[in-house]
């Protein structure tokens, strides 16, 4: 496995409001993908319509959250810019399977084809016992309109269980170790930054009566609290970035 220096990149040591707003979301997005999978791995046959329906939004919902978050994190943000692309190429890889960007394309145009084109996930399966085992889409085009740039990206595996199983080993791992390289989890917060921001949080709340917000403006905001906040959100996004646990339907 390729080691990556990243002595030369910057770690922070305060999370700035923008870094802490892409944390919240990533931990949502990590944390959906698990809820969406345990959901998914619980149906057995034989389906009723009702049951299938709701397996497909399940499997596709797994899938429409994980790409959330790597596509998250490969966007621009305060974090070292395309360290996560590069990890993530050189570790999403399996045997027979060694083009971890290709690899990682096919993942991403399956999330594509669902949101975008109503892919049915669950249109072909072997059933297994009583398990549902889903056949994965053999392969899937980029759109590109010049013929010479068309590419085909090919699964990595027969069954959709068995690649959520490889997504599972991998993309975790990679964000946690990009976050930790980057200083994220060592971070602290400034907590009267963070007390202003939530005083003026309040007192724009579009729900908040004028009684409540008064109130809110004269009670007193601990700086530990936001220290302890900051402390339960990285515990969080530890755990949602950790494989899911679910993973055998037996």
């Amino acid at each position: 496995m390729p080691k990556h220096d990243h002595s030369s990149e910057m770690r922070m040591t305060t999370l700035s409001l923008e870094t802490r707003d892409m944390l919240h979301a990533l931990t949502w997005y990590m944390t959906a993908r698990k809820t969406a999978l345990r959901a998914a791995l619980s149906f057995r046959t034989p389906l009723t319509t009702i049951m299938h329906t709701d397996m497909r939004v399940q499997y596709s919902a797994y899938f429409q959250n994980l790409l959330s978050a790597t596509e998250l994190m490969r966007e621009p943000t305060p974090l070292p810019p395309k360290s996560f692309e590069t990890e993530l190429y050189a570790r999403f890889v399996f045997p027979g399977f060694q083009d971890g960007e290709s690899n990682y394309e096919y993942i991403k145009y399956l999330r594509n084809a669902i949101v975008h084109r109503g892919y049915n996930i669950t249109s072909a399966c072997h059933v297994a016992g009583d398990f549902p085992m889903l056949i994965a889409e053999p392969s899937f085009q980029n759109n590109a309109t010049n013929p010479a740039k068309i590419k085909t990206f090919h699964t990595f595996d027969k069954y959709v269980l068995n690649i959520i199983t490889k997504c599972e080993s991998v993309i975790g791992g990679v964000i946690f170790d990009t976050l930790n390289n980057a200083g994220v989890f060592q971070a602290t917060i400034d907590p009267q930054a963070a007390i202003a921001e939530t005083r003026n949080a309040l007192q724009n709340s579009h729900v908040m009566p004028d009684w409540a917000k008064a109130m809110a403006a004269a009670s007193e905001l601990k700086p530990e609290w936001f220290v302890d906040m900051n402390n339960s959100m990285k515990d969080r996004l530890r755990e949602a970035l950790a494989p899911c646990d679910t993973l055998n339907p037996a």
